[in-house]
């Protein structure tokens, strides 16, 4: 198989997940962005490796984001940070798809919403709001995140405040 059969392949399989995922057939989603990875990961080789770098990256991307989106569904907040990462470290070639790659920014800090580390969670909704201001779902965790932190700081008064009366006594 030439690296352009093998390049298309692994788009094909891409776009098989995409077409899993509309479905809500996720388990199988992911299975074809694996193949996706496994197809596009050896095109070209060493010899052909720089002609296709830049399409390979962008695919890349967009695959990860794919399964971190996958993932979410899923409840997998985990993999959902783990996929998101990769999306927006994938040879740096995020920042050039979608301008910072603002949709594996509002994953990750959902991500850690939902992990129960609501304090990475701030700066990605916050990045993911400075890209995308009106954006409803960020606004959305954004709120989340304020009302968490407003429990907190209504648990650490408590706290602090039962202390205070167990000092004095």
């Amino acid at each position: 198989m030439s690296s352009k059969e093998t390049f298309a392949k692994g788009v094909g399989y891409r776009m098989e997940g995409n077409d899993f995922f509309k479905a809500e057939e996720y388990t199988q989603a992911l299975k074809s962005y694996y193949f996706a990875i496994l197809h596009l990961k050896t095109v070209g080789g060493v010899k052909e490796q720089d002609e296709f770098k830049p399409a390979y990256e962008e695919q890349l991307v967009k695959i990860y984001n794919n399964m971190s989106t996958v993932y979410s569904k899923q409840n997998k907040w985990e993999r959902v940070i783990q996929y998101s990462t990769k999306a927006r470290h994938s040879k740096k070639k995020a920042l050039e798809l979608d301008g910072g790659n603002a949709k594996s920014l509002f994953r990750l800090g959902q991500a850690y919403i939902r992990a129960g580390i609501p304090e990475k969670a701030y700066f990605y909704l916050r990045d993911a709001a400075d890209k995308n201001p009106n954006d409803p779902l960020v606004k959305h965790e954004m709120a989340l995140l304020d009302k968490l932190k407003e429990k907190h700081d209504k648990t650490k008064d408590t706290l602090y405040r039962d202390m205070v009366r167990k000092i004095i006594h």
